[in-house]
């Protein structure tokens, strides 16, 4: 049982209610507004990103939103080869793609290739059997399949709008499927694979996988399995 100097001490109930209320609004604040992670659903970015891969989502690259709004305070201008983190325009659904598309590029994709400004994106294989597309400044891994329809009509991208497309393009729904992704629906940049559950992966190769390396102009194996 304490004694009278020990309660007199004790804070009141509604300071430890405070405490913890602020606790959890900082919390809420830095993960709608700096940092977060996210779990892929999908098979959509494979091979880059398997089905239940954690992400490490930076949630600052774009600018700072105003928590649970679309609404921009400051805003930097997003890379071609980004993986991106959005609310999709047609369901609010968090989403993962490829921004493959900015604005003022014409943009098409035949089944195979895409078609950057009325050139075509080269491609090549690795001697490991990998099938990377050689997106400007972002080297990155492609389903093996060579089809990966369907495909897409040249589009004139608009300001503040962006293409966005599957690394396994012939199983995701985007921007071929719902059109572009405005400005105001992006969360952020995914900057690794916090951890992966892939084959082919053992003990530490399992975490960090960053998306990017050298500038873009290497790909991680590990992304590629």
């Amino acid at each position: 049982m304490g004694s009278a100097a020990d309660t007199k001490h004790q804070r009141p109930r509604w300071k430890l209610y405070l405490l913890d209320v602020i606790a959890l609004g900082v919390l809420f604040v830095g993960r709608a507004s700096f940092a977060d992670h996210y779990h892929v659903p999908s098979g959509s970015m494979e091979p880059t990103l398997a089905i239940k891969d954690h992400l490490a989502v930076d949630k600052r690259a774009y600018g700072l939103r105003i928590p649970l709004t679309h609404t921009w305070l400051t805003e930097s201008e997003p890379q071609r080869g980004d993986v991106v983190v959005f609310d999709s325009p047609i369901d609010g659904k968090v989403m993962v793609k490829r921004l493959v598309g900015l604005p003022g590029d014409r943009i098409a994709f035949d089944g195979e290739a895409l078609v950057l400004n009325g050139q075509p994106v080269a491609q090549e294989q690795t001697e490991d059997g990998a099938r990377l597309e050689l997106l400007p400044g972002a080297k990155h891994a492609l389903h093996p399949e060579p089809y990966q329809g369907p495909g897409m009509d040249e589009v004139m991208i608009p300001p503040r709008h962006y293409l966005v497309l599957g690394d396994h393009r012939g199983n995701s729904a985007d921007s071929r499927v719902w059109g572009l992704l405005p400005r105001e629906n992006l969360l952020g940049r995914v900057v690794a694979v916090l951890y992966s559950s892939r084959e082919g992966l053992s003990g530490g190769e399992r975490w960090w996988i960053p998306m990017s390396t050298d500038e873009g102009t290497r790909v991680d194996p590990r992304l590629t399995r």
